[in-house]
């Protein structure tokens, strides 16, 4: 008599799928109606998006390379580390693509003045444009509303121009819209950048009206406003209370950091170990450049590799494992496709599955298949669901293998307007031929 498989407790099962790949998981949606419905269960996605943070798996860099229109992920942690070029939202790029924030495996990123909510590990994504503001200094962040479970990206800008004013910009994934909230009361420098953590971006800024120097700030996306983070200290006076030095600011072993850089010679590491305690903040190693030759313009701590050496990139064209206690480094060898290149820590997670019709639903209408917006029309094409849209110079045919599976949507064919003999304005799928052809309305 054969022996069945064991019965396993449902709790066991998500136990056990919890800690899987983002990418197996999305192949085992496939195996049986309770797995899809728990691995596209909110709960079990947190789960899994938990894990992966407290434990550092499924942890990769994201880098955009300068003059290119290509992202690329890289496993730091690998023997020998190999570069991987994701698949971008859009297929069409007019600008270079810029990553100005990762949360929870969602990833903002810009092309000009598109700017483009991004699930690379399950190919979600939502796209929208900036706000329509004066010309003048801005960053943008990326924060999420735990009230709310919204993804929401905020918009600092400080004039050119003494006359304009300056204002504060906020996104909502779920609304689908922007919106106004208030004046920015701080400076923005050329050098500001962005970082996130506990959900909130943080960004150094300069004071305004009497008081000087720098101050670390973070939008909190609940309350939808900017808080101030207590700054290090060193000998009774704040290390930002320097208007002549650079800082930057970012995130390792998940405490905020601080690097202030003292022309080429060298530059000292802060973290805060308990945040909002200012307190807390310890110089935790100094980078010496010896006469220039570590680095010219820039250094970031970006996390620490399982040995405990901690992930730099430098002059935004190198990424090393440096020692601090030696002072040395190593350099990650990677493939150079272009000079310089932005980079962010990223987790590989199914946040925005759980969510997916409301990034349909809420994104503007745009030809753009994989923006994950509904297409112009649905037909059925020899027994499955299919889509075509028409662009400017062809038409996309996509179909549904699966039908209920979002990752099972391919490219069928695309079909040039002229085709030599063949002209149209219209063309719609009704069935295939016995040679494979498509019959169509033209």
């Amino acid at each position: 008599m054969e022996r069945g498989l064991p019965h396993l407790p449902h709790e066991l099962i998500s136990n056990i799928l919890s800690r899987l790949p983002v990418k197996s998981l999305c192949r085992f949606k496939s195996v049986s109606k309770p797995w899809l419905a728990l691995i596209t269960d909110p709960h079990f996605i947190k789960s899994h998006l938990h894990q992966s943070m407290q434990y550092n798996m499924n942890q990769k860099l994201i880098l955009a390379y300068q003059f290119s229109r290509s992202v690329y992920s890289l496993d730091y942690q690998a023997p020998d580390p190999a570069i991987a070029k994701l698949v971008l939202p859009y297929d069409r790029y007019q600008r270079d693509v810029k990553i100005l924030g990762a949360l929870y495996g969602i990833l903002l990123i810009s092309t000009g003045k598109t700017l483009s909510l991004w699930n690379p590990s399950i190919r979600m994504s939502q796209k929208f444009s900036t706000p329509k503001t004066p010309s003048g200094y801005t960053f943008y962040g990326l924060g999420y509303d735990s009230v709310c479970d919204d993804f929401k990206v905020v918009m600092a800008l400080w004039p050119s121009r003494k006359s304009a004013r300056s204002a504060v910009h906020v996104f909502s994934s779920t609304l689908g819209s922007w919106k106004r909230i208030e004046d920015f009361g701080y400076k923005i420098y050329f050098w500001t950048s962005v970082t996130v953590l506990n959900g909130a971006p943080h960004s150094v800024v300069g004071r305004l009206g009497s008081g000087t120097g720098q101050v670390i700030v973070y939008f909190d996306a609940t309350e939808e406003e900017f808080k101030e983070v207590p700054s290090p200290e060193c000998e009774g006076e704040d290390i930002l209370d320097d208007d002549w030095s650079i800082f930057r600011l970012g995130v390792l072993g998940g405490s905020l950091c601080v690097v202030k850089k003292f022309l080429e010679s060298h530059a000292d590491v802060w973290v805060m170990k308990e945040y909002g305690v200012k307190e807390s903040w310890t110089k935790l190693f100094v980078v010496l450049n010896k006469s220039g030759k570590f680095y010219t313009r820039d250094c970031m701590p970006l996390c620490y590799a399982n040995d405990g050496e901690v992930v730099m990139v430098l002059d935004w064209e190198k990424l090393v494992r440096y020692n601090p206690k030696e002072n040395s480094y190593k350099t990650i060898e990677i493939a150079r496709f272009y000079p310089y290149f932005n980079v962010a820590l990223f987790v590989e997670s199914l946040v925005g599955s759980e969510r997916a019709e409301v990034i349909v639903e809420k994104t503007q209408p745009s030809h753009d298949w994989e923006s994950g917006i509904l297409p112009y029309c649905l037909e059925v094409l020899s027994g499955s669901l299919c889509v075509f849209s028409h662009r400017e110079d062809n038409v996309e045919v996509l179909g549904l293998k699966k039908c209920g599976m979002i990752e099972s949507w391919s490219r069928l064919f695309v079909i040039p307007y002229d085709t030599g003999s063949v002209q149209f304005k219209r063309l719609t799928p009704l069935c295939s031929a016995k040679d494979g052809s498509d019959d169509g309305d033209r």
